[in-house]
């Protein structure tokens, strides 16, 4: 295990799946775009959602990783763009569901929905400052490690 897995998979347990979970725990229905009620999923279906969420960043960035060392950083910076690409595409696909706020049976009843602000904003610019700060932090260190491993 490198040092640089190390700082990502410290992202990824400080950061990125506590941010997800506070998103689920207050957000839930909007957090999973109104596809499922998240009071009726089980908890064990939830923490295995957060495991494979982890899993997932975990696989990404050892694939990227084999990617670099094998001299094909163009396969990793595919990979990335890739990612950042379906994430923002989310927006453009179903930007109804994240200009409401509400539940699960609002949303689908069509009753009570407010429009995204209030609380939701507010968790939305902290976590996301948290994320791109750490996310800067995390390619800073990254980087550095990088440059370390080139000297001789």
């Amino acid at each position: 295990m490198s040092d640089c897995f190390a700082a990502y998979g410290a992202f990824m347990l400080l950061l990125l799946l506590p941010v997800s979970a506070y998103f689920y725990l207050f957000h839930g229905d909007w957090f999973m775009l109104y596809t499922v009620d998240v009071r009726s999923l089980p908890s064990a279906l939830v923490l295995l959602g957060m495991l494979a969420e982890a899993g997932l960043g975990l696989l990404g960035f050892l694939c990227a990783a084999l990617c670099v060392r094998n001299a094909r950083v163009s396969w990793a910076l595919t990979l990335v763009a890739a990612s950042a690409v379906a994430a923002v595409a989310v927006v453009f696909i179903v930007p109804e569901r994240l200009r409401v706020m509400g539940s699960f049976r609002q949303f689908w009843g069509g009753f009570g929905l407010e429009p995204y602000g209030g609380s939701l904003f507010q968790g939305a610019l902290a976590m996301g400052s948290f994320l791109v700060y750490g996310a800067v932090y995390l390619l800073v260190r990254i980087r550095r490690g990088q440059m370390r491993m080139q000297r001789p």
